[in-house]
């Protein structure tokens, strides 16, 4: 089926149908597209230098699409069929003034002229229905080299304000939104034997893993499907540990660990009157009685529809 595309014009139709069907399907694969850097940093950089270049880059650019696909805890998606994500289409982004994009997005077929004419503001209106509908029922949340999407998304989910300052700062907010239960599958493929050690891009990982999809890379929709299938497959081969890996973004892990460590200060114990941050998501729900029920008295789901075409 592929990607369902957000305008203003649906927006608020698509995220209730969203918020009927969440929990029956609490794991949220996710993918942003932004218009490029303007720091690149380089790899031998501390991570509050990585951060500080985090923080430059998407205090000052916009993002172009936040793709993201249901799954539940077998991996079946809300739809049968090849697949069905949402991608957000926002209209921040104006392509006549705003830096030039970097080839894989230019490439991508997105049509930026209709994202400025008809797309979502990243507004506080914006940002409350997310809340609301999206991240408020819980569950785990899935990113591929996530630092840059959860930045993004901390961006949109305070309506456009800046970035906290310091890297433990960041990381605090990333706990209140995901509570604990964010997974970046770059790090989750260190601890399997025969991936190098998590050195590889979405592509070739799965290549590697032989994880097919019909779509358009670099569409923040097919991405987000991309990487919820991976985080499955991860979980049908190896045995993860996901205490030992949740809340680990690759390329902070040493913040993140530290945010971890029992004897450091819990986020999720501060009240929000305490944390002076633009958003503060309740902590994750138990799971409400799923409203889509078969015949048989189960839990009405499709298995995803195997194989899949990649188009890179």
């Amino acid at each position: 089926m592929g990607s369902i595309d957000v305008w203003e014009h649906n927006f608020e139709e698509q995220l209730e149908l969203i918020a009927a069907i969440r929990p029956c399907f609490p794991i949220v694969a996710l993918d942003t597209e932004f218009s490029g850097f303007i720091h690149c940093t380089p790899r031998r950089f501390t991570e509050e230098e990585r951060y500080r270049d985090v923080k430059h880059n998407v205090d000052n650019l916009q993002v172009i699409q936040l793709g993201f696909t249901l799954f539940d805890d077998h991996g079946n998606q809300p739809m049968p069929g090849p697949g069905v994500s949402w991608q957000i289409n926002f209209s921040d982004y104006d392509p006549d003034d705003d830096p030039s994009l970097p080839t894989p997005i230019r490439k991508s077929g997105i049509d930026l002229q209709r994202n400025r004419r008809e797309g979502v503001s990243s507004s506080e209106r914006c940002a409350a229905l997310l809340r609301e509908k999206l991240f408020c029922q819980g569950g785990k949340f899935v990113t591929f080299h996530g630092m840059y999407d959860v930045a993004y998304l901390l961006k949109i989910l305070t309506g456009g304000k800046p970035l906290p300052d310091t890297l433990r700062e960041f990381m605090t907010e990333a706990w209140s939104i995901f509570g604990g239960r964010l997974f970046d599958i770059k790090y989750m493929a260190r601890f399997c034997h025969g991936l190098l050690g998590g050195e590889l891009g979405l592509e070739k990982l799965a290549n590697l893993l032989k994880v097919e999809a019909d779509g358009v890379a670099h569409q923040a929709g097919f991405d987000s499907l991309v990487t919820g299938l991976i985080f499955h497959e991860l979980h049908k081969r190896w045995e993860i540990d996901d205490e030992q890996v949740s809340m680990i973004l690759y390329g902070l892990e040493s913040a993140c660990q530290e945010i971890k460590a029992p004897s450091s200060f819990n986020p999720l114990l501060r009240s929000p009157a305490s944390t002076g941050s633009g958003v503060m998501v309740p902590l994750p729900m138990m799971r409400s009685p799923c409203p889509f029920r078969s015949q048989r008295g189960g839990v009405s789901v499709h298995p995803l529809a195997t194989p899949y075409m990649i188009k890179w």
